[in-house]
């Protein structure tokens, strides 16, 4: 790999390649500037050093740690939502370079993922959390093959673990409204008034602006989700295109939102330059974004106190399904509400529900077909 600095007026600046183009012809980089030609040269070696090092450069040197991050950083990171590559690099660095990340790509084999799959089983791992690094092994190594690195996707000859079944506990109507008013005047109130309402998910909620709001047709636009990280929060559009949709509002989250957008104005006044600008509807007295760990914290302590089961925030969303669809809500329109990509993913996730509202339906075939006999 070549490149080369050069001065330009009182400046140093590089070059370098970084491959070829459609037509087979070296496409040159450049960058800049430095004062001095010795701190440009030492840049110059470190972006050549990077370069040779890449998946690209070394791929049938490669090891599955050096794929799964390129992996990650150039086909996930441009592509997939903030929150879906933030949960593959959990699974990339924490569970599976440490076990298979040092084996060079071209020789991983399906006994190597058993053995990694019965290790994480062994350090107690969950049936789902190891389904969900099979998909994402899976995912990577079938680019892999795509791109023609491999011949084969070892993944596609390993039995994955069986998934844990987690059967969601949707509150009554009388826990919601105990809920709630065990929530007022917390920060913690919206976000769970936006997920027993409409449905939200966690970093819907949480991610929800100003500008997506409309008082006067009295709609709610999800068009972000939040995600957390040490670096802050990050705003990245919804996951698929049925994720993004606008729900009218009730009354209840109407008269809600009004409120809270006076308290957070008169809050901004107040602060001044010091309130955050992000114009979350979720947030703190300083405008400061509620975090998911601040959500689920704040959230187990109002159901401890409040006497209500121990339920996870996501529930809330399943408490909105089973209660539209048990007062006649058609599962379309709660498919869509839900932003389910598909209304299968609604049928086969409420098929209890759908169950209980066949009563109805075996009534009124009684009715019609009554005297035959």
């Amino acid at each position: 790999m070549q490149g080369s600095v050069t001065k330009k007026r009182d400046r140093w600046y590089i070059y370098y390649f970084i491959g070829k183009d459609a037509n087979g012809k070296w496409k040159r980089k450049w960058e800049g500037s430095w004062t001095t030609k010795r701190e440009a040269e030492r840049a110059l070696r470190a972006r050549i050093d990077e370069l040779e090092c890449t998946f690209e450069r070394k791929v049938d040197e490669s090891t599955v740690a050096v794929f799964l991050r390129h992996w990650l950083k150039e086909v996930c990171e441009p592509r997939l939502a903030a929150n879906t590559v933030n949960g593959y690099r959990v699974n990339i660095e924490k569970h599976i370079i440490p076990h298979i990340g040092s084996i060079q790509l071209n020789r991983l084999q399906p006994k190597d993922l058993q053995r990694l799959y019965d290790d994480l089983a062994a350090d107690g791992l969950s049936g789902t959390s190891i389904r969900y690094v099979h998909n994402n092994l899976h995912r990577a190594l079938k680019y892999a093959v795509r791109s023609q690195v491999l011949t084969k996707n070892a993944a596609d000859f390993v039995e994955p673990p069986k998934v844990n079944g987690y059967e969601a506990t949707p509150l009554t109507p009388e826990q919601v409204k105990t809920l709630l008013r065990s929530c007022s005047g917390t920060e913690i109130y919206m976000p769970v008034l936006l997920a027993v309402t409409l449905g939200l998910r966690r970093g819907e909620a949480l991610g929800l602006q100003w500008e997506c709001v409309d008082f006067d047709a009295k709609t709610v636009t999800i068009a972000h989700s939040a995600s957390f990280r040490k670096g802050g929060i990050e705003l990245s559009t919804t996951k698929t295109k049925n994720s993004r949709r606008t729900l009218l509002m009730p009354d209840i989250l109407h008269d809600a939102l009004e409120s809270t957008l006076s308290k957070q104005n008169d809050a901004a006044r107040f602060l001044g330059a010091a309130y955050n600008p992000l114009h979350l509807v979720c947030c703190r007295f300083d405008g400061q974004p509620v975090t998911s760990g601040v959500l689920q914290h704040q959230f187990h302590e109002v159901l401890t106190a409040a006497g209500l089961p121990s339920i996870r925030y996501h529930d809330l969303r399943h408490t909105n399904a089973t209660l539209m669809l048990r007062n006649a809500v058609p599962a379309k329109i709660v498919s869509a509400m839900l932003g389910h990509s598909s209304i299968g993913i609604t049928l086969d996730t409420y098929s209890h529900v759908i169950t209980e509202m066949q009563e109805g339906a075996v009534g009124v075939m009684d009715g019609l077909l009554k005297g035959i006999s």
